[in-house]
């Protein structure tokens, strides 16, 4: 059992990421206004973080007639692909569209797939809450249809071309505001043969069309690159599109070559998930007292204060109780066996929480002077 109320000397705050040593004296309004952190054995840690992932994902699908035989495939890699953007971990916040890289027919299927407010993209923002989404249909649903463009387009397939066309160039109808400057962006390529990008018979080099996407983040490793191209055994030559790879290649371990007969596309967006998905570091400390030894397990006296933000931008402060004491949100401890401490502190903050609302969580316990004290002895 576990008791939240003011205590003191041992400061912990929970987030992840970024450490940072905080002061007890004035820097944790409320948790230590009665001095206690002078007069008894303390120490403190904090670890901040803000947990807000955000990923841009533009896929640029073949609708030549190169790609006819493997719609169907097409078809349930993009399902697939919504099913692994809905995985575990925290919720990515989503703007996702599907071009054409055919060079006759440039239409998208926003408005035929049901998207709101005359919106190109699927945006699926806060946790993918429905006040925020701007499709009618489950997003495996929205993938599949908005990546039906079939293969009637005329080649060839200039895929880069059109993927710098639609992100460096001025804003086509229904696309502003699809590039978010604090987030992940990932380029993927959909086709059956290598990219041909040029004007009149002259290939464009490479190489200018990867510093035309850099040049869309200050800092290029939040640029992801992925190709679900040609290669294996179900396209000719079975070898993989030459400027197809060197495109990947340019953008080094955020790059991904997988070829498109192989099962299970949505494994082309793994590297965005690993990217994206950051597990939370659980702080844990020692030394702290039972201030009753006789009852079973550790009886804590700890103090908890909450700051969250919301949907706006703005923060919120409170207090956080004990899971013993109320249901979630609320903090607990727990046994940190083969750590090098005694306890981990958790938030359990419910099951439809949204990790899009960054946290830091202070809390305080009572700690021992002495770590040889009975009272301190980790609890089984």
């Amino acid at each position: 059992m576990t008791t939240a109320r003011r205590a003191v000397p041992f400061l912990l705050a929970l987030a992840a990421l970024v450490a940072v040593f905080v002061g007890c004296d004035g820097s944790l309004p409320g948790l230590c206004e009665d001095g206690n952190c002078r007069t008894q054995a303390w120490s403190q840690r904090t670890l901040q973080s803000f947990v807000d992932p955000k990923l841009d994902l533009l896929i640029v699908v073949d609708d030549t007639s190169a790609i006819a035989p493997h719609l169907d495939a097409l078809a349930a890699g993009f399902a697939d692909m919504a099913q692994q953007l809905q995985g575990p971990g925290p919720k990515i916040s989503l703007h996702v569209g599907f071009i054409r890289s055919g060079g006759c027919d440039a239409r998208t299927r926003g408005a035929t797939c049901g998207l709101a407010a005359s919106e190109e993209f699927v945006r699926s923002e806060w946790c993918q809450t429905i006040s925020n989404l701007n499709y009618p249909s489950d997003l495996s649903g929205a993938f599949v249809c908005l990546g039906d463009f079939g293969g009637d387009d005329c080649g060839p397939a200039q895929p880069l071309a059109a993927a710098v066309r639609t992100l460096a160039g001025p804003p086509l109808p229904g696309w502003a505001g699809f590039v978010r400057p604090d987030a992940m962006l990932m380029i993927l390529v959909v086709g059956a043969t290598d990219d041909a990008s040029g004007a009149a018979g002259s290939l464009a080099p490479v190489a200018d069309l990867v510093a035309a996407v850099r040049a869309l983040k200050p800092d290029s490793s939040y640029i992801l690159a992925a190709v679900i191209g040609p290669g294996g055994n179900c396209t000719a030559g079975g070898e993989p599109g030459p400027r197809l790879m060197e495109f990947v290649n340019a953008f080094g371990a955020n790059g991904l070559y997988y070829p498109l007969c192989a099962e299970h596309l949505g494994v082309a967006l793994s590297r965005a998930t690993t990217c994206i998905n950051v597990d939370l570091l659980r702080p844990c400390f020692t030394s702290v007292r039972d201030t009753d030894p006789d009852a079973p397990g550790l009886q804590a006296e700890c103090a908890a204060q909450d700051h969250v933000r919301g949907p706006d931008g703005t923060w919120t402060t409170g207090t956080l109780p004990s899971c013993d004491a109320a249901a979630p949100p609320c903090w607990r401890l727990l046994p940190a066996a083969g750590y090098n401490c005694d306890y981990f502190v958790t938030v359990d903050r419910g099951a439809d929480w949204c990790e899009a609302a960054a946290t830091s969580t202070t809390i305080e316990c009572l700690a021992c002077a002495d770590a040889n004290d009975p009272a301190c002895r980790p609890q089984p």
